[in-house]
């Protein structure tokens, strides 16, 4: 499933690892837009198919496969005049089977769980219901010889990008001294949001500490204003790739469990995120470094800070061993 930012972020090392398996394949990436400004420079994909299927948890509660037809229709002609020879979906639904059948791929790689398993040449035993999801797109490698191993595999932020996030904190105040915690308070979907007055207090004291400097992250629709609007926090609305690369430029990022946290994950960004309960385990960012706090109704706002303040001290005794390393194992220590 490509149809959320997170979702993107963890088929990443999927496909370097499919670039490691098949390193002479062309590789395409059926997707929503924003999946190709995601992987800008990561050489991961070679092309995208771009879609908005529609197939939000309202428009497929009674229709499984959705309202969009005509788009569903583009999408075949488009898959069918490919030529594929593999396809790989790891979600366990019926409508991605569908697009599985509609790909025409000769080798179609899919978990099994009954409903449309037909359409399927390689069906995928499900094994452990509570592996990460990251881990359920590796498993569908099984009939190519599995993972081999290799680098992490990250987001990239071009040296354009990066001086602009550094000339917008330079802006607000922000030295190369100061340690800077992003908060994103805003989440896909309602259910998943901490509530905005606790990312509020937060912000606000977080503010009050001496060299750190607080960035709060504004939706384009304006989700997060309250928390931009406390005293001494600096507000960003960005575009996509302006929000990568200030979240690069971060200490921490506070959030919930959302596109944004995934994002961090994949900069090796350490996190501090609030989750709903039951869906750590699936969706923790990558990486590691990483604070989660489960349960939206119960985490309070010194839970956070506390986390908050033991993943700073963290950072900045790494950033003193870094310092003390002879220059020649520094350098093979950030390989």
């Amino acid at each position: 499933e490509l149809w959320n930012i997170g979702d993107i972020v963890l088929a990443m090392p999927f496909l370097a690892q499919l670039r490691a398996l098949f390193p002479s394949a062309r590789i395409t990436m059926l997707a929503r837009p924003y999946a190709k400004t995601i992987l800008a420079g990561t050489g991961l994909v070679d092309d995208f198919i771009e879609t908005e299927l529609g197939w939000s948890e309202r428009a497929t509660r009674f229709n499984p496969l959705g309202y969009n037809w005509s788009e569903l229709r583009r999408v075949r002609r488009e898959l069918r005049g490919r030529d594929f020879d593999i396809a790989f979906k790891s979600r366990m639904h019926i409508r991605e089977h569908l697009i599985l059948a509609m790909s025409g791929a000769s080798r179609r790689v899919a978990f099994a769980f009954g409903h449309g398993d037909r359409v399927l040449t390689d069906a995928i035993p499900i094994g452990d219901p509570n592996r990460h999801k990251a881990g359920d797109w590796l498993e569908l490698l099984k009939p190519f010889g599995g993972p081999v191993e290799g680098p992490p595999t990250l987001l990239k932020v071009s040296d354009a990008e990066r001086r602009s996030a550094a000339a917008f904190l330079a802006a607000h105040g922000v030295s190369s001294n100061d340690r800077v915690v992003g908060i994103h308070p805003g989440a896909s979907v309602p259910g998943k949001r901490w509530p905005l007055e606790k990312f509020a207090e937060v912000a606000r004291v977080m503010a009050q500490r001496a060299g750190v400097k607080v960035v709060a992250f504004v939706e384009p629709e304006g989700y997060g204003d309250a928390v931009a609007r406390v005293e001494h926090v600096i507000p960003a609305k960005l575009n996509l790739r302006e929000l990568v690369a200030l979240i690069q430029r971060c200490d921490v990022l506070v959030c919930n469990d959302s596109g944004p946290m995934h994002l961090a994950g994949a900069l090796t960004i350490p996190t501090v995120a609030v989750f709903g309960s039951g869906i750590q385990e699936w969706f923790s960012p990558l990486g590691e470094g990483h604070s989660p706090l489960t349960g939206i109704e119960s985490v309070t706002t010194a839970q956070l800070l506390d986390a908050v303040d033991a993943t700073l001290r963290a950072s900045r005794s790494s950033d003193r061993m870094q310092e003390e390393l002879p220059d020649a194992s520094r350098s093979q220590s950030l390989r």
